[in-house]
């Protein structure tokens, strides 16, 4: 079922209710689901109950107006690797963490939402991924299952150029928002494909630095209907590294039901741990990092790097673990930050 297409007034709308919450957000005023309701009504011209917008088209339009503040206020985490850098980037973190909590808990699920698993990145998981890429200036990031844009902002407010990709003409058309806010240009930067097949669709000249992704767990976007397919995310990991350059960093959330012990994803492993990539991190998150966006689902955390050319990762180690909040990844994840920093075939921050 394909997506419907966003309606110049139906964007008008989705874009007003967004910089409203923005305007919340920077105040650091709380928005409670009736207050954000109530905005969005003001917003459509219509309430929930007479059907004027979904509680889809509210919870996405506040998350951009969360994201265009975070581009402006938040900017770049700590890039180095020492420890004093390690504890900026928790307290950057736990900043995005205040902020996003200002918003409301998305309560109300659609049948679009599950059907093409929408639960976007929380922000401050997304921030972690960036912080972890290394993404900096000059840049070039691939988004491949972009949403609403809470992994392009931090690659966005890092200096980097953003490609990003989204099925849904609604999310797409806000994510032109977002990049049109970094002075970027979504006529260039911004397709609507299905990310299933991507490395066959982008154009040749796409390629990336870093990935960011957050796939769909199990859902193929409608071309198998409502069955479940416990390999769609990981076959979305593998289109996406082929756009890896050598040198390149992909970070990617996972289902957490995604390991190497499982048979259906004991292929999947051996390619991501095998020339010319590298395994860097595994770790899983704990659910309650997502219970905000309207679901508890553990997650796995993945950190795959493509060696340079002529290079080894035979000496490198692979962090491993289970955590249960954003704080706790920071520290995990240290040595494989702090390995970004010294290793790759390019200059990294």
């Amino acid at each position: 079922m394909p997506h419907p297409a966003t309606s110049p007034l139906a964007l008008d709308a989705h874009v007003r209710l967004a910089r409203e919450v923005e305007a919340y957000v920077a105040a650091s005023k709380p928005l409670s689901s009736a207050d954000l309701f109530a905005l969005a009504s003001s917003a459509y011209g219509g309430s929930l109950a007479e059907g004027a917008f979904t509680p889809r088209d509210a919870y996405d339009a506040a998350e951009l107006g969360l994201h265009l503040h975070l581009l402006r206020a938040v900017g770049r985490l700590p890039p180095g690797a020492s420890m004093e850098c390690s504890s900026g980037a928790r307290d950057a973190l736990a900043e995005v963490e205040r902020l996003s909590a200002l918003l409301p808990s998305q309560t109300r699920r659609t049948a679009e939402q599950n059907d093409y698993q929408q639960f976007s990145t929380p922000a401050a998981y997304a921030g972690l991924c960036a912080w972890v890429s290394g993404v900096g200036e000059g840049h070039r990031v691939l988004e491949p299952s972009a949403g609403t844009g809470a992994l392009c902002t931090f690659a966005l407010a890092s200096g980097a150029s953003v490609h990003a990709n989204e099925l849904s003409d609604r999310r797409a058309d806000l994510l032109a928002v977002l990049l049109e806010a970094a002075d970027q240009d979504p006529g260039e930067t911004l397709t609507r494909e299905n990310a299933d097949h991507l490395d066959a669709i982008l154009p040749p000249s796409v390629r990336a630095d870093v990935v960011l992704m957050n796939p769909p767990f199990s859902q193929t976007a409608g071309r198998l209907g409502t069955r479940r397919v416990p390999t769609v995310g990981t076959d979305h990991v593998l289109q996406a590294l082929r756009r890896l350059e050598p040198g390149g960093r992909l970070v990617a959330v996972l289902s957490a039901a995604v390991q190497r012990g499982k048979p259906t994803h004991g292929a999947f492993f051996q390619t991501i741990d095998a020339d010319p990539f590298i395994l860097c991190a595994d770790v899983e998150v704990g659910g309650a990092v997502y219970r905000p966006y309207g679901t508890s689902v553990r997650t796995r955390l993945l950190v795959v790097e493509r060696m340079p050319e002529h290079s080894s990762g035979a000496a490198r180690a692979r962090v491993e673990g289970v955590v249960e909040a954003v704080p706790d990844v920071v520290d995990l994840l240290m040595p494989t930050r702090a390995g970004r920093s010294t290793r790759g075939g390019r200059r990294w921050p």
